[in-house]
């Protein structure tokens, strides 16, 4: 894939949608992580690349008591060196507080304990976007989008510029940013991004400990598992390719995936504007 061409035409869709949509502001929750990162270097340079169109890119870091120092640090590094305005705001006393509150007649679980947290950040991003007349932006990309692996109302958000990737070719875009444009040693953007690409993922939310493998595929990689999910939605059921996978990386793996896949078929319903991959890659 031409990584120059994919970043190119984020950016460039990302320009037009804010513009014929008279928006002005791009809010953008920083995580630490690849996808927000990535995000957030597609959000700098359609602010530099259009100053005739004085849009602002509004990056903020919202923690909670869950999130890595290691995290926190590279979100840190990444909303100052994309955004024009950026802060940290840490939301652990919002969420005790709306865990106490929601606990009082249904018990939490781990994974109801991290959608409150999901939730609570997005009301925060777009109570920004509703005050600047912006949007707010979402990171997911497509291996999240097939597993589910995302919040309702939590982490999806209004305009997606990295949704028609695949995990590992998001790392792709990230190491192509790194390497060949922001190639300056002191270019804070391009410690930022290898910050990012060299960080364990995880959800951000405590869910579970060893990172976002130790959910979706222990032992594995997002190569392989993305491999798992393209095949199945090319292929289908179809025998050799089921074969071709279970040798691959075992039938408990296999069916782990692709449980995951239909088990969350509900979220993809109503899913935000994503840059469809038709546009960069032929």
């Amino acid at each position: 894939m031409d990584y120059k061409r994919v970043f190119d035409t984020m950016v460039s869709e990302t320009a037009k949608y804010l513009s014929e949509n008279g928006l002005k502001t791009m809010v953008l929750g920083f995580s630490g992580g690849l996808d927000s990162t990535i995000t957030g270097a597609i959000c700098h340079e359609v602010v530099k690349q259009n100053p005739e169109k004085q849009f602002t890119f509004i990056g903020v870091s919202l923690p909670c008591s869950s999130n890595s120092v290691e995290e926190n640090d590279s979100a840190s590094m990444a909303m100052k060196a994309f955004s024009n305005k950026c802060w940290v705001e840490n939301l652990q006393a919002q969420y005790l507080l709306m865990k106490a509150t929601c606990e009082q007649h249904y018990p939490s679980t781990p994974i109801s304990q991290g959608n409150i947290k999901a939730r609570l950040r997005m009301i925060y991003l777009y109570n920004i976007a509703s005050v600047t007349g912006g949007l707010v932006m979402d990171t997911d990309n497509l291996t999240e989008h097939n597993l589910g692996f995302w919040t309702i109302h939590g982490d999806v958000a209004d305009y997606n510029p990295i949704g028609g990737l695949w995990k590992h070719e998001v790392y792709e875009l990230c190491k192509y940013l790194f390497t060949e444009r922001y190639t300056d040693e002191d270019d804070p953007r391009r410690h930022a991004l290898k910050a990012a690409y060299d960080i364990m993922p995880t959800d951000g939310n405590g869910v579970a400990a060893g990172g976002d493998m130790a959910q979706i595929a222990p032992g594995h990689t997002y190569e392989e598992v993305d491999d798992i999910l393209n095949t199945y939605l090319q292929q289908g059921d179809n025998e050799q390719e089921m074969k071709r996978l279970v040798d691959a990386y075992g039938a408990e793996t296999v069916e782990r995936v692709l449980a995951r896949h239909r088990g969350s078929a509900f979220k993809r319903k109503r899913m935000p504007l994503v840059i469809e991959r038709s546009l960069y890659d032929s």
